[in-house]
């Protein structure tokens, strides 16, 4: 989640969302004009132009007037608006770059964790077989009792490898130029499953796998559908419902997630912009709705062509 003293504005520089700490360090809350804060009347409104325009350095330093500290804004996404993020000068400047350098490394290791744990999973469904076999062979009672605990175990362990089959295909699926949509569809939701509980939600998931299949990096795919998972889940009400679904509609394949309306995290507002940005390079788009109650967000990709 992205700290304190942030704020998401339109490409305008009207304040969208802002917390109490963006508030203070800037003097501009929702539905401000950040141009026309007292911090940015003099000597910076040109360059102010261009920061929020996405053009030049990804901070923008604002002397202080009078006695007054400066403050840095840090520019930390730019699409259809701009996610800021501002401090005092000379205070805590860890760059949010190496929160994202972060987030890619402990990827790249769960996904090498996750092969490490698969081999001796596999190790022990083949000792498992061959206790089996052994107990088989034995003909008293203990031997028959040993059986059913072990059918127990190999079931539990198939579970385990299921669950890291499918993170593996939705973390670190393998390169291609197309991918199984309602495979990726029941993965992510199978993967939330147990957040969704845990919040007291009902996730239900209408995908199936092998039927459909889409255009685009399945990396990317993913990435962007793990997104609209997680604003979702977080955003649910207890008690609420989730539905997730992967259908065709003319030539596009439409990833969709439904859910009950509810205080989403200001700190992802500005995920639209990135999953617009990344569904259009992919030649497809986003799609959100808000209805009775209900907020349907899709994102929608060209079919896979046929070779």
């Amino acid at each position: 989640m992205v700290s304190e003293g942030t704020a998401f504005l339109d490409p305008a520089g009207r304040v969208l969302a802002a917390d109490e700490a963006f508030g203070a360090l800037v003097g501009a809350g929702p539905g401000a004009d950040l141009r026309s804060a007292a911090a940015f009347r003099n000597g910076v409104r040109e360059r102010l132009e261009d920061f929020l325009a996405g053009r030049g350095p990804a901070v923008l330093s604002v002397p202080g007037a009078g006695d007054s500290p400066g403050l840095e804004l840090e520019r930390l996404a730019h699409g259809h608006g701009v996610l800021l993020r501002a401090r005092p000068s000379g205070g805590d400047a860890v760059p949010s770059r190496e929160y994202a350098l972060q987030a890619v490394s402990l990827a790249r290791l769960a996904g090498s964790v996750a092969h490490e744990v698969k081999n001796p999973l596999n190790a022990m469904v083949l000792q498992l077989a061959l206790l089996s076999d052994k107990i088989a062979a034995a003909s008293d009672p203990l031997s028959a009792a040993c059986a059913g605990n072990l059918t127990s175990l190999k079931n539990q362990i198939a579970r385990v490898n299921e669950v890291i089959r499918r993170y593996l295909d939705v973390a670190d699926p393998p390169q291609a130029t197309g991918f199984d949509a309602g495979a990726m569809v029941a993965d992510a939701a199978s993967l939330f499953g147990h957040e969704a509980r845990r919040r007291r939600l009902a996730l239900t998931c209408e995908a199936a796998p092998g039927v459909l299949r889409a255009a685009g990096d399945p990396a990317r795919a993913a990435r962007l559908l793990l997104g609209l998972f997680w604003r979702a889940v977080t955003s649910t009400p207890a008690e609420g419902r989730l539905l997730a679904r992967a259908a065709a509609s003319g030539d596009e394949v439409v990833l969709s997630i439904e859910h009950a309306a509810g205080r989403g995290e200001p700190d992802l507002a500005w995920m639209d912009g990135i999953v617009s940005d990344g569904a259009a390079a992919m030649g497809g788009r986003l799609e959100a709705a808000a209805d009775a109650g209900i907020v349907r967000v899709a994102l929608v990709l060209p079919k896979e062509r046929s070779s």
